[in-house]
């Protein structure tokens, strides 16, 4: 095997490992990810952004100015956070609004006391499913204490989620996670700098054919148009944009791609 065979395979292997993990959170749990656009972070995250966008049929890529240093920033961004979780596996007589409550109350006052800081807001979702599925859905911001609402709620989320519900079937409470947060500090996106990054043309490989690509190299100003096959060599990460991806670059500097036949509904 030459140099060249050895280097496609092993990108195939790594694309093949994100694309599971991918589908474990959305085509495993019944969630259609054609629905969504992806965000890749890192600083090869988006090297790959597009393969794996068009295996799992998704037709729109975000590319943050900022992609490289994504998860440092928001976290030191971000208001102070505290998370805090319980198993409860109440169901039937022992899904009782004092279970609830109880349950509920205890994790609030820990996450809170960890928190450190006076505390802004909450949030408390209840992961709930049928006997004996193996996946939990969460009923997000919900802080009621009446059971029967608490199963209604899952009822909807679950017939959103699957198409279907069973009102005659059993309804476990499994999880209880509380989110506290402090007061977040004030953040004022600055535009890109309008800058002339160095342009060229090479040849880059594609699906192992041989393709004369534009290479950008250094930060695209607001307005830069891309179209595939081209390669941006950006200052935090590498987006690589295949034949049949296009975009342009917005007012923060984020790159906006969409594969060819993307309509306005996607917008």
């Amino acid at each position: 095997m030459d140099a060249l065979s050895c280097a496609e395979g092993i990108i195939r292997v790594a694309e093949s490992e994100m694309l599971g993990a991918l589908r474990l959170i959305t085509v495993e749990r019944g969630i259609d990810p054609r629905g969504f656009a992806l965000l890749p972070f890192g600083g090869a995250g988006p090297l790959h952004a597009a393969a794996l966008a068009s295996e799992l049929g998704i037709r729109r890529i975000l590319c943050p100015r900022a992609s490289g240093v994504l998860c440092a920033l928001g976290l030191a961004a971000a208001a102070p956070r505290r998370d805090v979780s319980r198993t409860v596996m109440l169901s039937g007589p022992s899904l009782t609004p004092e279970a609830l409550s109880a349950a509920r109350d205890s994790l609030i006052a820990e996450a809170s006391a960890a928190l450190d800081a006076p505390r802004s807001r909450v949030r408390v979702r209840h992961e709930l499913r049928y006997r004996g599925q193996s996946f939990e859905l969460p009923v997000e911001e919900s802080m009621t204490s009446d059971p029967d609402a608490l199963r209604a709620a899952f009822a909807e989320a679950h017939e959103l989620r699957y198409g279907y519900r069973d009102d005659s079937a059993e309804v476990e409470l499994v999880n209880i996670r509380v989110s506290a947060w402090g007061s977040a500090p004030a953040l004022s996106p600055q535009a890109a700098t309008a800058t002339v990054p160095a342009l060229e043309d090479r040849a880059v490989i594609f699906r192992g054919n041989s393709l004369e690509a534009s290479i950008h190299r250094g930060e695209l100003p607001p307005g830069t148009p891309l179209q595939g096959p081209a390669l941006c060599a950006l200052p935090e990460a590498t987006l690589l944009v295949p034949p049949g991806w296009s975009g342009e670059v917005d007012i923060h500097g984020t790159v906006n791609l969409r594969r060819a036949g993307t309509g306005s509904r996607e917008e």
